[in-house]
C-alpha cells in the first residue's frame, strides 16, 4: 500500500512538472537510465526507474498533442516488431510478454518520445549532463568501493552505463565552447575512465572503444583525439597499477578456461540448437529470460531465426545511414550535429557491447535508442529547414521574376 502511495505522489508530481517542461522528462528518463533496479514490487513485469519514467511521459505527449515521430527508421522498427510478435505465437512462452514489452519500451517508445517531445535540440543537453553526472557519481562509488557489486548493481550494469557516459562527455567536450563547460566535461572524462576501468567490464570496454571510434571518426578532428587521450591514459594507467594482480588476469584472459569465458561458448552452443530447430522464425522472444543471452547475433537467430535477425540489422543500417546522410553539411559546433554523434556512437558501441554480453541489458539500452530519438529529431530539423530555406529561395525568385523590366535608354 504504501509503494502504490509513494508512487501516485511520483506520477502526480512527474506530470506537474513535465507537462510544463517537456525537457525535464527526458532528463529523468535519460539519466536515471544507469539505475537498473527493479522498482515494481514483485510483479510479472520487472520495470527500473528510468522505464517508469519513460511510461509516464507517454500521456503527458498525447496531451501536449505533440505529432507521432519515428523517422525513417520507424518501418524497419515496426517490421522488426512484427517478426517478434509472430514468432512468439508460433511458440509462445511464459517470458514472451515480457520480452515484447522489452522491445516496444527501447525501440518504439524510447524512440518516439525522444523524437518528438522536445522542439528544440538544445532541450537534449540537459539530458546529456544528467547522465554524465550520474556516471561520475557511479564512477566514484565504484573506485571507493572496489566492488564487482554496489548500490543493487553489477559492475557489467554500471560499466556499460559508464560507456555511455564517457562517449557522450567526449562528444560534448569537442562540441562545447565554454571554457566551463569544457572544465566540467574534462573532469567527468577522466572520472568516467578510472570508473570504466575497474569496472573490469570488457565488453564495456568494447563498446567504449566502438562509440569513441565512431564520434571520432564522424568528426575528423584527430587532433581533439590526441587531447582527449591526453586526459584519459594517464588515468586509466594510475588505476590499472593499482588493481591487484587476480583482477589483471582477469581483464586480460580470454582463455576458455576462464568461467566466464566459458559460460559464453556454453550459451551460444545452447542457441545455435533452438536455432536449429527452426532457422527461419526461430522459437520465439522470450529465450532471453531462460539462457543467458550474451551474443545478440545467436541470441536473434534462436529466437526469431534469419527473417528476426535481417530485420534486427536492417533497423542498425537504416539508422546509421540515416545519420551520416543527416550530418552531411552540418556545423560541427551544432547541438544537431553532436546529436547525430552520440546516437550513432551509442547505437554501434552497443550492439558491439552485445556480441560479448547482454545487449538488452536495462539502462545501457534505454540509453542508446534515446539517443537514437535525439538523433532522428535532428533528422527532422534538417529536412524542416532544407524545407524553409526551399520555400525562401522560390519566393525570392517568384518576386525577382514579377519586377518589371525596365530597359535602358541610350542616351
Amino acid at each position: 500500500m504504501l509503494l502504490l502511495v509513494v508512487g501516485l505522489v511520483y506520477a502526480l508530481a512527474f506530470w506537474a512538472v513535465t507537462f510544463r517542461h517537456p525537457k525535464v522528462a527526458l532528463l529523468m528518463i535519460f539519466a536515471s537510465a544507469p539505475f537498473q533496479n527493479d522498482i515494481s514490487g514483485g510483479g510479472p513485469i520487472k520495470f527500473s526507474i528510468a522505464e517508469v519514467n519513460l511510461l509516464l511521459s507517454v500521456p503527458v505527449f498525447f496531451i501536449c498533442s505533440r505529432p507521432i515521430r519515428f523517422g525513417p527508421i520507424g518501418v524497419p522498427v515496426f517490421v522488426y516488431i512484427a517478426v517478434c510478435v509472430v514468432a512468439s505465437l508460433l511458440s509462445w512462452r511464459a517470458s514472451s510478454l515480457v520480452s515484447l514489452v522489452q522491445i516496444g519500451l527501447y525501440y518504439c517508445f524510447a524512440v518516439m518520445i525522444f523524437t518528438s517531445f522536445v522542439r528544440s535540440e538544445k532541450d537534449f543537453r540537459l539530458a546529456f549532463e544528467g547522465l554524465i553526472v550520474v556516471c561520475v557519481f557511479l564512477a566514484i562509488v565504484g573506485i571507493v568501493s572496489r566492488s564487482n557489486y554496489y548500490l543493487g548493481l553489477h559492475k557489467n550494469g554500471v560499466g556499460a552505463s559508464l560507456a555511455s557516459g564517457l562517449v557522450v562527455a567526449v562528444e560534448l567536450l569537442f562540441s562545447t565552447k565554454e571554457k566551463m563547460r569544457k572544465r566540467f566535461y574534462s573532469i567527468s572524462l577522466g572520472i568516467i575512465s578510472c570508473g570504466l576501468l575497474l569496472s573490469l567490464s570488457r565488453g564495456a570496454w568494447v563498446a567504449a572503444i566502438v562509440g569513441l571510434a565512431t564520434v571520432f571518426g564522424l568528426r575528423r578532428q584527430f587532433r581533439m583525439m590526441v587531447k582527449a587521450a591526453f586526459i584519459m591514459i594517464p588515468l586509466i594507467a594510475v588505476c590499472w597499477t593499482s588493481l591487484p594482480k587476480e583482477q589483471k588476469g582477469y581483464a586480460l584472459g580470454f582463455d576458455r578456461n576462464s568461467y566466464s569465458i566459458n559460460a559464453r561458448y556454453l550459451n551460444i552452443a545452447e542457441f545455435k540448437k533452438h536455432f536449429e530447430r527452426n532457422e527461419i522464425l526461430g522459437e520465439g522472444v522470450g529465450l532471453r529470460k531462460e539462457i543467458d543471452a550474451t551474443n545478440i547475433v545467436w541470441l536473434t537467430l534462436a529466437e526469431t531465426g534469419v527473417v528476426g535477425l535481417v530485420a534486427l540489422l536492417l533497423v542498425q543500417v537504416v539508422f546509421l545511414s540515416t545519420v551520416w546522410a543527416t550530418q552531411l553539411n552540418l556545423d560541427r559546433g551544432s547541438m544537431l550535429f553532436s546529436v547525430l554523434v552520440i546516437g550513432a556512437a551509442l547505437v554501434l558501441g552497443r550492439f558491439a557491447h552485445g556480441m560479448f554480453d547482454h545487449y538488452w541489458g536495462r539502462g545501457p539500452i534505454m540509453i542508446a535508442w534515446a539517443s537514437a530519438g535525439m538523433a532522428m529529431h535532428a533528422w527532422y530539423a534538417k529536412r524542416r529547414y532544407r524545407i524553409l530555406s526551399s520555400r525562401l529561395r522560390r519566393r525570392a525568385s517568384q518576386a525577382r521574376s514579377n519586377e518589371p523590366f525596365n530597359e535602358a535608354v541610350p542616351a
